[in-house]
């Protein structure tokens, strides 16, 4: 990277607000992340792989998961947004169950329980977005039934 290109701009990009802003959570720096450079691990919802994961200084998290034999759980204190990429399945909120397939957006807030599991012979492709708030260090937000 150039010295340039480390240099913070002296005047606000087309469209941005010279204004002030209060921004509560930033992004440690401008990253390329590429799937298959990441390790898969197991974890309770299937196969995992972390484009952000816990380890880093980041405001959320970001998973990629095959999901094929998920365990129900629930967060204290993180909101999950899961998109599903591929497959079809049903998601299970609270006791409902919810067919979802590619394109589906499924929220779920603190305090709900949550499981997936595909409907067919193949796994269910979901990318999560998570949002931790206020953790501890070391504290854990995951309990299971």
């Amino acid at each position: 990277m150039s010295a340039q290109a480390d240099q913070q701009p002296s005047e606000p990009g087309p469209g941005v607000s010279p204004n002030p802003v209060r921004i509560s959570a930033r992004a440690s720096r401008a990253t390329v992340r590429r799937l298959v450079d990441q390790d898969e691990f197991r974890s309770v919802c299937g196969m995992r792989r972390d484009l952000v994961g816990p380890a880093e200084d980041e405001p959320l998290l970001f998973h990629y998961m095959r999901i094929h034999d998920s365990r129900k759980h629930y967060h204290r204190k993180t909101i999950e947004y899961y998109y599903v990429v591929g497959g079809s399945g049903e998601m299970e909120l609270d006791g409902e169950i919810v067919p979802v397939g590619a394109g589906d957006m499924i929220v779920v807030p603190t305090g709900v329980w949550h499981t997936s599991r595909p409907t067919t012979d193949e796994e269910l492709h979901i990318l999560i977005c998570a949002l931790p708030q206020a953790l501890d260090p070391g504290e854990v937000d995951s309990h299971y039934e």
